[in-house]
């Protein structure tokens, strides 16, 4: 994968690789809120020009969602650039949190949690290819 540009924030860097996937890496150790995640979103939007594409997150073991930054990720405007979302955790914290983003908020796009990065790219490029069922 080929880094084609990146915005870089104080608590996270967006990123364009080739083919379009859009990397998502959460940096900050401090809990991301509703203007944050409203940045990471806009960003998704420029590096995209615009169009939906594959989403991959990561985040350090440290990081967290708030209930607002959690609700405004799930909602038409949160998911207006995304196909799908993969999300992988580092830690049991964010497993629950993810799973509680993925059960109660329950985003209207296909998204999933894995381990592993090299999973969460598999699953995602499959979906693209049609390969995956939703």
């Amino acid at each position: 994968m080929q880094l084609i540009q990146e915005i870089v924030f104080n608590y996270a860097k967006v990123q364009l690789f080739e083919g379009g996937l859009i990397r998502i890496e959460m940096t900050s150790s401090e809990k991301i809120g509703l203007k944050e995640s409203k940045e990471m979103n806009r960003a998704v939007g420029v590096l995209s020009k615009g169009k939906e594409a594959l989403i991959l997150m990561l985040a350090d073991e440290l990081a967290s969602f708030d209930k607002e930054a959690m609700e405004f990720s799930a909602s038409d405007e949160g998911l207006k650039y995304s196909i799908a979302e993969a999300m992988v955790v580092k830690s049991i914290t964010q497993r629950l949190t993810a799973n509680l983003y993925l059960r109660i908020v329950k985003p209207k796009k296909p998204s999933k949690i894995f381990n592993s990065e090299k999973e969460a790219l598999k699953w995602l490029y499959a979906l693209q290819s049609n390969i995956v069922p939703v």
